[in-house]
């Protein structure tokens, strides 16, 4: 099953109520936001949690953190960083947290919502040896377990033919992690997912997915960062390589702008966005940072045999696999074929308003990558070998926040990104996005604000608004324009696009919050080759295959904090898909139960939905709670109810045991396509998980 590394925290922080903090609500929107359209059913949200959890035992003090760490954090918008950093540059260190409300960004709800996470203080920490932090480490252990009850095709036989899945339903994980404050990090995954072989004795052997880090940051002056294992680079606005959070289009219509750290450890179960070596970011010089790394690892990918000359037939790779699926025998043929070096790094100078940084990363591989010869591979990276080269920047005045990021590539080509963040007033901010991707660019990591995920052939201007109408409303919306001047897969023509979203909020603190949203999207996509139609031009035939297609989204939602235990939410969404072959709708409506009583051991959230959806054109995505780690996005297509409910109980302070049940029954029809199909109208999803902490 196809994951991603995108983050967040469904339950609480500790393993015992007395301890345990709840997700503000700003985080919650963010994710959801974010992975809306991911098609995902399952989504690793473990590097949000971490970096929540450590801050709810160890608060940030704002008057040491920089902007990534601000930034990293995923609690303050880019316009709130950049007043709180411009404030403490002109009036010096705050005094109390109630200070932040002299700055416009801020409100009495924000001061309150990141009191649990940040703090001010004066105190100076005394450096600690290696050797303590591990003494006083704390030390987590997760067992996980999940299946589907009914049968997949792919656990079926068929005549004399066996199963296409090599492995059984089970899906299993096991996770540790250790840490210090929030200095030192180590840990291990391993995880074998539905389908799969516990132990192959064939083809790849071993454990089908493992992955371990050890990372410490801050250790002294000098050393900033280090990770040994399996580790995530990001470097500028991602036009090289990003593995970083949010700054997308989004109901968070100013959170535009990359940041964070340049290292971090990896701890996600995506099984293809980690770099696999040593790295390390020092601070030889006041305001500067140099960053090294080196990795190889072993990545998928679908190899072709040229067989032209019969006496040395050539072996290349006709593309990279990211699916992370390894369950049939074409599968696990596929599994680390393409060992891929890379190395590079980042030399980053920071002063009070401005930031310059040049990066770099060079990638080999032992095959050649040789493309399919479609039209809209024409400019795409054929080769084994890529470098990256960017310059990126930033400059604060007063409240506005100028950022960007140039970048060249080997193959020729070059794509920049520039964008503005504005404090209008204390009511009104801005965010306007300028991008500029040529055609032949080439990146083999990027995560830059696209509209595709490949970052070439793409010319867009965004533009996002956010006011403060009064103390209980809030107006968001955001306008996105795009074209591409060349062919892409599914687009046979150059093509534009636009979106538009809308949302307007309303607040009462601790108690009731409600918005509606509306979103509008046009742009082009194939039609089936039966609606082709054939244009006489001057002598010339043109099959033009390019359709617009128009996607309208509204959605009312209400969460309503019944007590101090209880909390529903309620929400009801309508879709319409357009294009030349008619008009496509559907609607979705859920009721969600949320009860965690204050200092009991025992929490619980329920879901219970109804959807109907002509076809899957106008299918429907709705965020659920899950067990801690992960997060779901599933599907609402066709017509029938789905529900589920999680529970967690806190046996002991240490131990801690969670179930999930989630069940879709449609009125008619199957479940799921392919291998992965259903042949009847539900599907039982079942989840154990324990938490060990020592």
């Amino acid at each position: 099953m196809k994951k991603v590394i995108f983050i967040f925290l469904v339950y609480h922080f500790s393993y015992n109520s007395t301890y345990g903090q709840d997700v503000p609500m700003v985080v919650w929107d963010q994710v959801e936001s974010f992975l809306e359209d991911q098609e995902e059913e399952e989504i690793d949200i473990s590097v949000v949690l971490d970096r929540l959890e450590a801050l709810y035992f160890n608060p940030m003090n704002i008057n040491e953190a920089s902007y990534d760490e601000l930034q990293e954090s995923r609690l303050l918008s880019e316009i709130q960083i950049n007043d709180l950093v411009y404030h403490k540059a002109t009036y010096g260190d705050l005094i109390l947290m109630e200070e932040l409300q002299s700055i416009p960004s801020f409100t009495v709800a924000d001061i309150t919502r990141i009191r649990s996470f940040m703090e001010v203080s004066d105190e100076q920490k005394l450096p600690i040896g290696f050797g303590q932090m591990v003494q006083s480490t704390r030390h987590e252990l997760y067992l996980k377990w999940a299946q589907t009850l009914e049968d997949k095709l792919g656990y079926l036989s068929r005549e004399d033919t066996p199963p296409a899945y090599l492995g059984d339903k089970n899906k299993l994980q096991l996770r540790y992690k250790g840490s210090y404050e929030n200095k030192l990090r180590f840990g291990l995954i391993a995880e074998k997912d539905e389908g799969e072989q516990l132990l192959s004795d064939t083809l790849y052997k071993g454990i089908d997915y493992l992955t371990a880090h050890l990372y410490m940051r801050d250790f002294s002056t000098l050393l900033k960062d280090v990770a040994i294992g399996d580790y995530s680079v990001s470097l500028g606005q991602g036009l090289i390589m990003h593995n970083g959070f949010g700054a997308g289009k989004s109901a968070w219509v100013t959170d535009i702008k990359k940041g964070g750290r340049t290292l971090r450890p990896y701890t996600s179960v995506n099984e293809n966005g980690y770099q696999r070596g040593v790295a390390a970011t020092l601070r030889p010089i006041k305001h500067a940072e140099v960053t090294l790394f080196g990795s190889r690892v072993a990545r998928d990918g679908n190899l072709r045999l040229d067989t032209l000359d019969d006496e040395t037939p050539e072996v290349f790779l006709s593309s990279l696999q990211t699916s992370g699926a390894h369950r049939t025998l074409a599968e696990k043929e596929d599994k680390g074929i393409l060992e891929m070096t890379s190395f590079g790094g980042a030399v980053k100078y920071a002063k009070s308003n401005y930031t310059i940084g040049v990066n770099h990363l060079t990638s080999v591989l032992d095959k050649e990558l040789i493309r399919s010869d479609q039209a809209y591979n024409r400019f795409r990276f054929s080769g084994n070998q890529l470098s990256n080269t960017s310059i990126d920047y930033s400059l604060r005045l007063k409240n506005i926040h100028l950022f960007g990021e140039s970048a060249h590539s080997s193959s020729g080509g070059l794509a920049h990104i520039v964008g503005a963040l504005v404090g209008l007033d204390k009511k009104a901010s801005l965010a306007v996005l300028y991008r500029d991707y040529d055609t032949d660019y080439n990146a083999l990591t990027p995560n830059a604000f696209a509209e595709s995920n490949i970052i070439n052939n793409e010319k867009g201007l965004y533009l996002g608004l956010e006011l403060l109408l009064t103390r209980r409303w809030k107006l968001r919306t955001y306008a996105d324009v795009w074209k591409h001047p060349w062919l892409r897969a599914r687009v046979s023509n150059p093509s534009d696009g636009k979106e538009y979203l809308v949302r307007l909020d309303y607040y009462i603190k601790r108690k009731l919050s409600i918005y509606g949203q509306f979103f509008f999207e046009e742009k082009l996509q194939n039609a089936s080759l039966s609606d082709a139609v054939i244009e006489q031009r001057g002598g010339d035939n043109k099959l033009t295959v390019g359709r617009t297609q128009r996607r309208y989204k509204f959605r009312l939602h209400f969460a309503n904090k019944v007590s101090q235990a209880l909390e529903l939410r309620s929400r009801m969404e309508i879709t319409t898909f357009e294009n030349i072959n008619g008009i496509s709708k559907g609607y979705m409506l859920f009721q969600d139960f949320i009860y965690k009583p204050w200092a009991s051991p025992l929490s619980l959230t329920a879901r219970v939905a109804m959807f109907d959806t002509d076809d899957g054109n106008s299918r429907i995505y709705a965020y659920e709670n899950n067990i801690l780690y992960e997060f779901g996005i599933p599907t609402y297509s066709g017509r029938g109810v789905r529900y589920y409910f999680n529970i967690r109980y806190d046996l002991t302070r240490q131990l801690t045991a969670e179930f999930r049940l989630a069940r879709t029954k449609k009125d008619m029809g199957t479940n799921g396509s392919g291998l992965e199909l259903i042949n009847g109208n539900t599907r039982t999803d079942l989840k154990a998980q324990l938490r060990y902490i020592f």
